[in-house]
């Protein structure tokens, strides 16, 4: 033990021993939300690359290829989930895109919407009574309107 001690701290202090630094853990990138303006075509390209996100988005980035009207769309553009499908088997939502008015397919799940829809004002009920501030009429002016 006497030897091991200066040992090891005279390799310390020398540098020759190399510390292991923590490995930094990234979280994996999310597959590329691809997004058609027409299910079928959506479907279609599903089709061709296997259900697999990361081709299709390598067939979309090609110039060359045919995209059949999808695109790869950005995350934060997605405003709001606009529609809902089920085919065979698959389920699809129709997104509402910031650039464009026309949804765009996607697979179900692949994106959250950015902006949660705001809930509206809530009805206050009807009791009868009137709001506060505001000016009830007089029962006494009810009183005295002929009839």
């Amino acid at each position: 033990m006497r030897f091991v001690l200066p040992t090891l701290l005279s390799s310390l202090l020398s540098g020759s021993v190399a510390l292991a630094a923590p490995a930094t853990v990234s979280a994996p990138a999310p597959p590329a939300v691809i997004g058609c303006a027409s299910l079928a075509n959506l479907r279609i390209l599903l089709r061709q690359t296997g259900n697999d996100p990361a081709k299709a988005a390598a067939l979309l980035s090609d110039d060359k290829a045919d995209h059949l009207g999808c695109s790869i769309l950005g995350r934060e553009a997605v405003t709001a989930i606009a529609d809902h499908a089920a085919l065979n088997g698959s389920v699809y939502d129709c997104v509402a895109v910031r650039t464009t008015s026309v949804c765009q397919w996607t697979v179900a799940g692949s994106v959250t919407p950015v902006e949660q829809a705001r809930p509206g004002r809530r009805a206050q009920p009807d009791t009868g009574k009137a709001a506060p501030g505001k000016n009830a009429q007089d029962k006494s002016a009810q009183e005295k309107t002929p009839r």
